[in-house]
């Protein structure tokens, strides 16, 4: 199972943290983490275009990002992450497990 952490503080999104695999289906194959990983990545990478300081980890275990000061942008890019999340909830969630930290 994946396991998505979303980090929270006073309502504003702060990061994420992802661990695990779906084991869906082969790797390769594996329709539910290629979707978690663009969600992912996407989020990453917008980020970065919007140029919002954040944290970046990534290895076989785990990706995870930190923002210290959120704004605008940054909160709307990890609420479509988390949209993005619940939505392949719908279909996958004995694949998925969605979570929440205060931080």
């Amino acid at each position: 199972m994946i396991d998505v952490t979303l980090f929270i503080k006073n309502e504003e999104r702060l990061g994420f943290a992802i661990k695990g695999h779906a084991n869906f289906d082969q790797h390769g194959y594996d329709i539910v983490c290629a979707a978690v990983s663009i969600l992912s990545y996407t989020a990453v990478n917008t980020l970065d275009y919007y140029e919002v300081e954040f944290d970046f980890f990534d290895d076989d275990n785990e990706m995870k990002i930190s923002i210290e000061d959120s704004n605008e942008k940054s909160d709307i890019i990890l609420k479509d992450f988390e949209i993005g999340i619940k939505t392949l909830l719908t279909n996958y969630n004995e694949y998925v497990n969605l979570n929440y930290r205060e931080v």
